[in-house]
């Protein structure tokens, strides 16, 4: 949106490139909020609670640990073109820099292609490019300092539990593999589908991975492509769930469905988030439809109006969803068309944050047109809010007017 975003591993949470939320820093970023909102800022919009000095960054992952705390990955460009990543840290009302855990310090290494995840305080882990010598690895944070894990492969997603119960969908397997780490030693476990992507989890005993089965799309003799699939954790073994297909009128070459987040919010009632599309005459992909499904307990259902789509293409939507504290949840997207649907059904469309200043010092008419581009959001434990992480400015083909100032901010689900 503002300029080319490399990405980052997180599958959290690709997503329109399948929530592995994009992409992911020098020194000169304050741990304030330059032109924030302030704290009674207009219900219904983000309200700015961190703001980058830099006018190339972004913040593209957060893992919320606690009412007042929480960690966010982020990421700058250095005046040689390269990028460095580093993380934030939010202990009380501030967030600030914490830089690069000391065993990447020690070895000169980075947070590139890294992942955030958490079950609290004391419980924090970094996924990635930050293995001894740069290969795939884990940091943990025990709440006093980063320990290194040894993991043998990258991770697509991961979900959080507690400190010996973590999963881990692989990126590298040929086949579906989730590894489980019960404090000790990971150990994997086959998934009874052809692809996922995205992991969610209520607890222990409901974990769901979802992503898409069935013949190869590109072989044009096949009339049924490629459909959603969903696989669940019970506590003793992964199944695969009756999964709704998706199939257009009238067949289109290359047509597939696939599911490219979710969100377990109890037992009960957790939500899947897809795109149904083909391949148009040019041979590029395009997505005509946006799609949503709900467990129930039972059973996944359709959703046909589980969001409103107006303003935006079907393939921006569901970069990420969350709980909202409250049986609803908030889902987001990379074209600012973030929505709030609470338990009831009702949905509420909610708005970019306030302007901040640009090229100069004050908010010019130009920069009043910068948009939020999103790439992470969780609900804050025990809270009604929701923290979000990404970009505000201006796209790279406005010259001189564009910038990137990375952004962590809140919205309030009980308003």
């Amino acid at each position: 949106m503002f300029s080319r975003t490399p990405e980052i591993r997180r599958g959290s949470r690709t997503l329109v490139t399948h929530r592995a939320v994009l992409a992911l820093v020098a020194t000169a970023l304050l741990p304030m909020a330059t032109g924030c909102d302030s704290a009674g800022a207009d219900a219904g919009r983000w309200r700015l609670d961190y703001v980058s000095v830099s006018r190339d960054a972004r913040v593209v992952d957060i893992a919320a640990v606690a009412e007042d705390e929480g960690w966010a990955l982020s990421t700058e460009k250095r005046k040689d073109g390269s990028e460095a990543g580093f993380l934030l840290h939010r202990n009380g009302a501030t967030w600030r820099r914490a830089g690069v855990p000391r065993p990447l310090r020690s070895e000169g290494g980075t947070l590139a292609g890294a992942q955030l995840e958490a079950s609290g305080p004391r419980n924090v882990w970094l996924f990635g490019d930050v293995g001894r010598g740069g290969g795939p690895g884990a940091l943990r944070w025990d709440g006093r300092q980063w320990r290194r894990t040894t993991v043998d492969f990258y991770t697509r997603d991961v979900a959080v539990l507690a400190p010996d119960d973590v999963w881990a969908l692989d990126a590298s397997s040929d086949r579906p593999l989730a590894h489980h780490w019960d404090g000790t030693r990971w150990t994997g476990h086959p998934l009874p589908t052809d692809y996922v992507g995205r992991l969610s989890a209520s607890g222990p005993d409901d974990v769901w991975a979802v992503g898409d089965e069935g013949e190869d799309p590109s072989d044009r003799d096949v009339r049924h492509a490629r459909q959603p699939a969903i696989v669940h954790f019970d506590g003793e073994k992964w199944r695969q769930v009756t999964t709704p297909e998706y199939h257009s009128p009238k067949p289109k070459p290359d047509e597939k469905a696939k599911l490219t987040e979710v969100v377990a919010l109890s037992p009960g009632n957790a939500w899947a988030f897809g795109l149904h599309g083909y391949t148009g005459e040019t041979g590029s992909q395009e997505y005509d439809a946006a799609f949503a499904l709900h467990w129930d307990g039972s059973h996944w259902r359709k959703v046909p109006k589980a969001f409103d789509s107006s303003g935006a293409s079907a393939n921006e939507l569901a970069v990420s969803a969350t709980g909202d504290g409250a049986g609803g949840l908030v889902l987001g997207s990379k074209v600012g068309s973030e929505q709030h649907r609470a338990a009831d059904g009702t949905q509420r469309l909610i708005k970019d944050p306030k302007p901040v200043a640009g090229r100069s010092e004050r908010i010019t008419e130009t920069d009043r047109r910068q948009h939020f581009e999103l790439h992470d959001l969780q609900l804050v434990p025990g809270t009604r809010t929701v923290w979000a992480v990404g970009a505000v400015g201006i796209p790279l083909h406005d010259g001189d007017a564009h910038f990137a100032r990375g952004v962590i901010a809140a919205y309030s689900t009980g308003d």
